[in-house]
This record gives C-alpha cells, structure tokens and sequence, in this order.
C-alpha cells in the first residue's frame, strides 16, 4: 500500500506545480494587461511604474531610450503625456511566450500599437517585447521590458465608410 500513497503524493506535488505555473502564467498576462492599459491611459507613467521593481530597466529600439529605475520610467512616459502627440492609443498583445523559472520569469510578446497623433494621423507601430519578470511578495514585476519596433508607418486617413 505505501507504493500507491507514494504514488498519489507525487502526482499531487506535480499537480501544485502545474497549478503554480498555471497561476504565475495568468498573473504575468494581467500584469502586461496593465502596462498596456497604462500606456492607453495617455502614458500614465505613475501607473507604469507601479508595475515594475525599483531598479526596473524600460527600454526601446525606437531611438534607442533606456530608462533605470522609476523616476527615469516615470518621466520618460510623462515626457510623452506632455508633448500631446499621442491623442488616443491601444496597445495590442499577442502571442505570448512566457517561461518561468522559480522567481524569475521571461516572456516575448507581438504588439501592434495603434494610435492617433496630435496632427490627426493615424499611425501603426509592430514589433516586439521582451520582458524580464521578478516575482516579489505580492505576485510579479518587471525587471525589464524592451521594445524591439520592426515597422512603424503613418497610415493613409480615410473616413470611415458611411460618413
């Protein structure tokens, strides 16, 4: 009998460690939710460094801006709330790859950026983020994020059908 309650131990010990990386996983999209939620929030820099360690990196291929720590991450961003050139923005993530290993996690992400500029243009940036996640006592933060920008256009504004 002590073979097969060995047995139902182990197979609940690899359950909880399913459970874990299940509820890591999620905890990990909600927080890159949050960042794009932020960032759609006319770059709430306040709300963005909430989400990150306190000598967290945010860094971009798009002229190649690093910031360290929150008071760089918080003034880049209201930086950009206060040149009004993005009036609207939506961040889209998809296809995330997200790995974790104990404390620490990585994740790659597409994202296509949407957004209306102060000239009335209507702009679409692709690319992709490469994060860096710490797991701290009350769920995860960023380490670092980067944003690799492939493609980035002013789209051709035409009204919508029916106007």
């Amino acid at each position: 009998m002590a073979p097969q309650h060995q047995d139902d131990l182990a197979d609940l010990a690899a359950l909880g460690a399913v459970v874990r990386r299940l509820a890591d996983t999620d905890a990990i999209h909600r927080m890159k939710a949050r960042y794009c939620a932020a960032c759609d929030d006319d770059h709430d820099g306040e709300a963005v460094v909430g989400l990150f360690v306190p000598d967290g990196i945010w860094s971009t291929s798009l002229g190649g801006t690093r910031c360290e720590g929150y008071d760089a991450i918080r003034s880049h961003f209201g930086n950009i709330r206060a040149s009004g050139r993005i009036r609207a923005s939506t961040h889209m993530v998809t296809n995330p790859i997200v790995d974790i290993d104990g404390g620490r996690a990585t994740a790659r992400w597409s994202f296509t950026m949407m957004y209306t500029g102060a000239d009335e243009g209507r702009y679409r940036i692709l690319g992709f983020y490469d994060d860096v996640m710490e797991r701290v006592a009350d769920g995860w933060q960023f380490r670092s994020l980067h944003s690799t920008v492939f493609d980035y256009v002013r789209l051709d504004a035409h009204d919508p059908p029916g106007r």
